[in-house]
């Protein structure tokens, strides 16, 4: 137990944990969405109108705060207090403003937008897209609070309501999905959505406040750390919602296929996304500091140390959870979709899919490792290299084979993508820990 502790850092048992509970409500979440709406189009509607906001939140907010704003805050932190918290108050006023702005121009241009996330739907099916991506248009205004308030937690090693916020919101959703949807159908679901991710910032919030932070509306968007905030953030605005895009040609990929396509596409891509959130996200999380901190005080040895204990234990537990889920996989699908509106056609083709999807577990996990070690180099740029190779490679891979493997496709282009991509982080880091 002593040897786990020293290899696995302090909080990760907690995020863990956390998560763990976010994940069993997400998949309760998806149960409903299966039992209430099957693989029908009014759940494709709501899951391609997910798309655009959350794209536009990634490309324009997440991007800068997941790859900056914890080793800048740290760093200032270390030095003055002060302008530590101008520096957050400035990252939550800018980043809540900027999706403000794009929740407007979504309302009002969502009816033309629609063709961009389901190109192979109908006209009217469009507008039902439409009508749900103006609701969810919200979302992302609380989301850029959060993420900024996260952010602070996660510098400051605090992981308990960072972990504990995505239950709350995949609260909201069920919520949505129970006691809204069967008054206003798919639009109580989106309705619920939103008032997830206020949860999911409230929470947030609670905890920062107890740590003794006060934000004020800021703006001071001069200062050399905001600068270096927006050069960081540049090549991530391509890189950070890669993941986003290519799902999202994904998406574009399955509306032309039968009924159903995309919600088959979610749901086993939600499930192949449980042991990579569970073992790669939380571990990476909370790693990310030490990986700061090592390379602020130039600590070589200590950061390589480090980097080599995540792969290793990131390695050992993402194959053998990928393992599981190939062997097991339709009695996975089966126990927790299968039922009511979800037929056993519709089983069998998620499973197969996931299957696929199954074979990019290891390699995902161990690319969130790496990507917050080039973050830490206050470096983008490779990983951003690496991002938009795996892209291309997936969508373009997955747009070849289609007529030949049908929606199988979609996860073979995806492992391929993703296998780029590690080894373009894994070749290139050497070279860039040579700085130290």
């Amino acid at each position: 137990m002593k040897r786990l502790l020293a290899i696995v850092p302090k909080g990760s048992a907690v995020l863990a944990a956390t998560t763990l509970l976010s994940y069993i409500l997400g998949l309760v979440r998806d149960r409903s969405f299966a039992h209430m709406f099957g693989a029908s189009r009014a759940l494709d509607a709501y899951n391609a109108a997910f798309l655009l906001p959350d794209f536009l939140f990634n490309v324009l907010v997440a991007s800068g705060i997941a790859a900056a704003v914890v080793p800048i805050y740290l760093d200032l932190q270390s030095r003055d207090e002060k302008k530590s918290e101008q520096y957050a108050s400035t990252v939550l006023t800018v980043s809540s403003m900027v999706m403000g702005a794009v929740a407007l121009v979504v309302f009002f241009f969502a009816t033309p937008l629609s063709a961009l996330v389901a190109p192979g739907f109908s006209v009217g099916e469009r507008e039902s897209v439409a009508h749900i991506m103006r609701i969810l248009a919200i979302s992302p205004i609380f989301f850029a609070a959060s993420n900024t308030f996260g952010s602070l937690l996660v510098a400051r090693r605090k992981f308990f309501y960072y972990g504990l916020s995505p239950v709350f919101y995949n609260a909201g959703i069920i919520f949505g999905v129970y006691f809204l949807a069967p008054y206003w159908g798919v639009t109580g679901v989106a309705i619920g959505t939103v008032g997830g991710a206020f949860l999911h910032m409230f929470l947030r919030y609670i905890d920062v406040r107890s740590l003794g932070m006060r934000f004020r509306a800021t703006w001071a968007v001069k200062t050399g750390e905001f600068k270096k905030t927006l050069r960081l953030m540049a090549p991530k605005m391509i890189g950070h919602p890669v993941e986003l895009a290519t799902f999202w040609a994904f998406t574009a990929l399955a509306s032309t296929q039968p009924e159903g396509s995309i919600a088959t596409l979610n749901f086993a891509r939600n499930f192949q996304s449980v042991p990579v959130s569970m073992i790669g996200i939380v571990l990476a999380t909370t790693y990310f500091a030490h990986f700061s901190e090592h390379w602020i005080v130039r600590s070589r040895k200590e950061f390589v140390a480090v980097l080599r204990r995540a792969l290793g234990v990131v390695g050992i537990a993402s194959v053998f959870s990928a393992v599981i889920v190939i062997v097991l996989r339709v009695q996975i699908i089966d126990i927790f979709l299968g039922g009511q509106a979800f037929t056993h056609d519709a089983v069998i083709a998620t499973a197969a899919l996931l299957g696929y999807f199954a074979l990019s577990i290891p390699l995902e996990a161990l690319s969130h490792i790496l990507v917050r070690a080039w973050y830490a180099t206050h470096n983008t740029t490779v990983p951003v290299a690496g991002s938009v190779a795996a892209f291309v490679v997936a969508a373009g891979g997955a747009w070849l084979l289609m007529p030949t493997y049908g929606m199988s496709a979609l996860a073979i282009g995806f492992v391929a993508g993703s296998a780029l991509k590690i080894g373009i982080l894994a070749v290139g880091l050497p070279f860039r820990l040579r700085r130290i």
